[in-house]
């Protein structure tokens, strides 16, 4: 016989996103860079860091494609 839980969570996730432009991945100080930001270096010792991203070389093409919801 075939059987098949699903779990449901109670409460969607929290999804929180952050975009700064001209921030590489090192620049902040709980990645070990030289910029401390108190409420960044928090949510990134309580929350989830993100090791692997990709980015545009430019910030408009990625700061549109959020605000539109449209994929170019």
């Amino acid at each position: 016989m075939f059987c098949c839980t699903v779990a449901v969570a109670a409460q969607p996730p929290n999804i929180l996103l952050i975009v700064a432009d001209d921030l590489g991945y090192s620049d902040l100080g709980s990645f070990g860079g030289e910029i401390y930001i108190p409420s960044l270096d928090k949510l990134a010792r309580v929350g989830v860091q993100m090791t692997s991203m990709y980015a545009a070389p430019t910030c408009s093409v990625t700061r549109s494609m959020l605000m539109s919801g449209a994929d170019t």
